[in-house]
């Protein structure tokens, strides 16, 4: 299968991170080449030739959002022009905070069986403790988009991994666009349509199957792992890792050590930033 990601921007840190998840990514032989829809493709040559690059600019970018300029269409859109480069192969698209923890072994058996693949399961858009979803179904149940009706028992899945068999990727890609773009014709809160239109076209088309025991995602813990990725690197870059050091040093990580949800209280983000105002820095002093 072809491991696919995609970059944009100076932000360092989403590069970095994309950098360590492909690192954990190659110890796999069922990754064939790894695919990167990038415009920094300089962050990237301690990879070599592990990696692949389809450029893109701002203006590509500004294209992929469509006629609605909703930004989170340019993943689909990536997405579809990988599968047109690599018609044949299997797909395992990546959101850069993610590690493969396991094998890749099952997920490749069940790619060739014409199974699909996202994260995992997050819930019916019906579930009353998320607002973005109940809005959402306020705005979309009882209709039908690209001809596919949304209920309210319609499910959300997370799309920090969207595994794609190569027979069904031109045809799931094409109907998640199509979902994407008649639902921004409407009021639908915007911010998860990409997302839900994955959710809808890949169960409509086979039902999906999660794969988060073997794929880690710490969106809900970026700052403490975003911290210890630095630190790896930068261990590395001193200690003048090779690339196959660094793969081979993250086969053996204890992917417990951290967690990959940690929800803070406000009341504490509140009292810190309080406590900012009330005792700021003194006695700062530049170097004249």
């Amino acid at each position: 299968m072809n491991l696919v990601l995609l970059t944009f921007g100076t932000r360092l840190e989403n590069h970095y991170q994309a950098c360590f998840a492909i690192l954990t990514f190659l110890k796999d032989p069922a990754i064939k080449r790894v695919v990167i829809v990038t415009d920094r493709k300089e962050f990237y040559h301690f990879l070599g030739e592990r990696v692949e690059f389809i450029e893109i600019d701002e203006n590509t970018l500004k294209q992929w959002q469509g006629e609605a300029q909703f930004f989170w269409r340019v993943k689909i859109k990536a997405l579809q022009a990988v599968q047109q480069s690599y018609p044949d192969e299997h797909l395992l698209y990546v959101d850069s905070d993610v590690f493969l923890a396991g094998q890749l072994v099952d997920i490749q058996q069940k790619l060739s069986q014409g199974q699909p693949f996202m994260h995992l399961c997050e819930g019916e858009i019906s579930d009353k403790s998320n607002r973005t979803w109940q809005k959402m179904q306020r705005e979309l149940a009882g209709k039908r988009f690209a001809d596919v009706e949304i209920t309210p028992q319609a499910k959300m899945w997370n799309a920090g991994v969207i595994a794609l068999p190569a027979q069904l990727a031109a045809q799931a890609i094409a109907l998640s666009l199509q979902l994407c773009d008649e639902i921004c014709a409407t009021k639908c809160e915007r911010r998860l349509v990409e997302q839900f239109s994955f959710s809808l076209a890949l169960n409509h088309l086979v039902p999906l199957q999660a794969c988060d025991q073997v794929i880690g995602h710490y969106w809900g813990n970026k700052s403490e792992w975003n911290a210890m990725i630095a630190n790896f690197f930068v261990d590395a870059h001193f200690k003048q890792f090779s690339l196959a050091e660094c793969v081979d040093l993250l086969a053996q990580k204890d992917w417990n050590a951290l967690p990959l949800n940690k929800k803070q209280r406000n009341i504490n983000r509140r009292l810190k930033a309080a406590v900012d105002y009330l005792f700021p820095a003194k006695h700062i002093r530049y170097f004249r």
